[in-house]
């Protein structure tokens, strides 16, 4: 007779039980001590918290809605609201998994992104700068992994996917509107005031406008893409609902260009000529031709600005995008108020090099830019931006070769997943998906040739966007029209 151990079985609602009696404890307590307001950001905390417990993915959404205001509310030991409600919503979904073990979790994809954390922790370990500072930047990292595979985990049917992507583009929609106010009303530092005055570079809730603009095209090409699956259904007779989904979904891309523009960000214009090239060229033939004349028309605009027939406006912001692609030596660059940013950005990549090169093996360590860069700085350049201007150096100085090439595989394995998604969901808005995300995926790159954009949980929106290119896959299957050959 063959004698089985009992299978051991976690009960979750003991736990569940009790907290949400300290919960509601809490909140009761919290109006009848405290202040008005900061009780009732408490007490609509413990109710985030428990919708939290009883549905997850309602935390996914919330830490992907929290990104444009997540400096705005502080927290104690240094957190932001987003870091907290992914950790909330990180223990909300262990609880079910430790409740329900025989389910599968479908956690795809786990290698590329470990690897990196995994030597990104190498670097913490050795960095001859400051722990707690890797530390910090390490736990960022850890953030956008956990949003990863929370996606993975909570967004189980459509109507959760859908939720998703609603998060994914209504904060930018939001953010994009307050930049575009910005802009048109003026409303900006001194610093930012542009065009005689009369406008503003825009910057949302970022404090600067670059990492606005790299928001924004973590964004505008998902929705650019969906817009135009269902334009496409539209004219191919799909009725009303169509037609009201493409104006509502070509309108949000629409304004998120247009805060994308009043960013004035010119490594943001280029991430998104990047993201819009590819969206092109994967979209078909007419689309890859159209992309082609693009291209074409905006070699013409610089040649015409260099013959001085455009507006001045046009050439001055043409040559400024043709300054940031040029390579000098900082220290020995004559500087002006038109090529002071390009300058500053060259001396910034120059440190970053410099800081490789005296770390070569595992770079200075995460988040420890700042404190490095007064050993490295170059020339006049000694007051250091925070990061390196450039992701690709910032991240060779921080974590060297290792660090950056982990980074660049991560990358791939998510845009090699986006390109397997289109193959087998032709047809269907899942493609459309995917086309968003390589957009998303090559506007990103673009933009962080110029930018570090894995700073203020900006990660998040992304891991959001990655873990989506996964999850779809599960229903492509069941669309009308899709060949399962390609499956």
């Amino acid at each position: 007779m063959r004698l089985e151990a009992p299978a051991l079985r976690f009960h979750p609602r003991p736990a569940v039980h009790l907290l949400v009696a300290l919960l509601v404890l809490a909140a009761g307590l919290a109006l009848a001590l405290l202040p008005l307001k900061i009780a009732a950001a408490l007490v609509a905390g413990a109710f985030f918290a428990l919708v939290v417990l009883a549905e997850p993915a309602w935390g996914l959404y919330g830490a992907v809605l929290s990104v444009p205001v997540q400096e705005l509310v502080p927290l104690p030991a240094g957190l932001t609201v987003t870091q907290a409600v992914v950790a909330l919503t990180a223990g909300a979904w262990l609880l079910r998994v430790l409740a329900h073990p025989d389910r599968p979790l479908g956690l795809r994809y786990q290698w590329p992104w470990l690897l990196f954390l995994s030597w990104q922790l190498l670097a913490v370990a050795a960095t001859p700068y400051s722990l707690p500072a890797a530390l910090q930047q390490w736990a960022r990292w850890v953030a956008a992994w956990l949003t990863f595979v929370l996606t993975l985990g909570t967004i189980t049917d459509r109507r959760r996917a859908w939720g998703l992507v609603a998060a994914l583009l209504l904060a930018p929609l939001l953010a994009a509107l307050l930049g575009i106010s910005q802009f048109l009303t003026a409303s900006g530092p001194p610093s930012y005031l542009i065009l005689g005055g009369r406008f503003a570079r825009a910057a949302a809730t970022f404090v600067k406008p670059n990492p606005f603009a790299g928001y924004l095209n973590m964004a505008w090409p998902l929705a650019l893409a969906l817009g135009a699956y269902f334009g496409a259904a539209a004219l191919r007779g799909a009725g009303g609902r169509a037609r009201l989904w493409a104006l509502i979904l070509g309108g949000c891309a629409g304004i998120l260009l247009l805060g994308l523009f009043a960013s004035y960000s010119r490594g943001g214009w280029l991430g998104a000529m990047a993201g819009l090239l590819v969206l092109a060229l994967l979209a078909g033939r007419r689309t890859a031709a159209a992309a082609g004349l693009a291209v074409v028309l905006f070699l013409l605009v610089g040649l015409l600005g260099a013959f001085s027939i455009l507006p001045p406006v046009v050439v001055e912001r043409m040559g400024a995008i043709t300054n940031n692609l040029r390579l000098f030596d900082a220290g020995k660059e004559p500087v002006n108020d038109e090529n002071f940013a390009v300058v500053e950005r060259m001396a910034h990549w120059q440190a970053a090099w410099r800081m490789w090169r005296a770390h070569p093996a595992l770079g200075i360590g995460p988040g420890n830019f700042d404190l490095a860069y007064p050993d490295f700085f170059v020339g006049r350049w000694s007051i250091s931006q925070g990061h390196a201007h450039n992701y690709y150096l910032h991240i060779l100085a921080e974590a060297g070769p290792g660090g950056l090439a982990l980074y660049l595989a991560l990358i791939a394995a998510i845009f090699l997943q986006a390109l397997r998604l289109r193959r087998i969901g032709r047809g269907t808005v899942w493609e459309a998906v995917a086309l968003g995300g390589c957009g998303i995926i090559f506007a990103v790159a673009g933009h962080n040739v110029f930018e570090n954009l894995h700073v203020l949980n900006l990660g998040i929106q992304l891991s959001g966007v990655w873990g989506l290119l996964l999850v779809a896959e599960r229903w492509v299957h069941d669309e009308p029209g899709v060949d399962r050959r390609r499956v």
